[in-house]
């Protein structure tokens, strides 16, 4: 189990070195070798290689949303229309089934016939039989 303050000094580190996030999101290494390896070497191990050169938070943040949508980009790329349409139609037996189940029938349009022959558009509920 890990101890509270030894995650918040894990997490400072993590601060100090930066690069070490991109390792992860490349799959070269994992969060649990690198807090093991943390564990045992401590801050004075070889982290240099991962201290950031050129501090610049707006080059990193425009990065870093260049790749957020060169990831969404790729998502949409992935889906396929045809599979979509599918399921939306599965998505409508279902439904149909459901309330067929459930004893919804088309519901009367008038319960009650029209006095006299209105316009649906301007028809009023005062104008049908009690």
């Amino acid at each position: 189990m890990y101890n509270k303050m030894s995650l918040e000094e894990f997490k400072e580190f993590v601060r100090k070195y930066p690069r070490l996030k991109n390792e992860v999101r490349e799959g070269k290494r994992t969060w649990q070798s690198i807090y093991e390896e943390w564990v045992l070497l401590g801050d004075d191990g070889s982290w240099d290689a991962y201290k950031e050169d050129k501090p610049t938070t707006s080059n990193n943040t425009s990065t870093e949303g260049q790749e957020f949508i060169r990831n969404a980009l790729n998502y949409i790329k992935r889906i396929n229309p045809d599979d979509i349409t599918k399921t939306i139609g599965t998505i409508q037996k279902v439904l149909g089934l459901v309330q067929s189940l459930s004893g919804n029938r088309t519901p009367q349009r008038y319960p009650y016939p029209p006095r006299r022959r209105i316009d649906p558009l301007f028809r009023r509920f005062d104008d049908y039989d009690d």
